[in-house]
């Protein structure tokens, strides 16, 4: 994951975190290609994972 991309994995990280749907705050980012979402959203459900399982 690039620098950019990491940068804007922890920005949608914590929208959704806030409560925003994850489809919503997508919106905002159109310039994103779908690879570059797929890759979001992969590591947005990899963390959301490993928080559920350390709990």
């Amino acid at each position: 994951m690039t620098g950019r991309l990491k940068i804007l994995f922890k920005v949608l990280q914590r929208r959704v975190q806030a409560g925003e749907g994850r489809d919503t705050v997508f919106t905002d980012y159109n310039l994103l290609t779908n690879a570059e979402k797929e890759e979001i959203v992969a590591a947005l459900d990899a963390a959301e994972t490993e928080k559920t399982t350390n709990v």
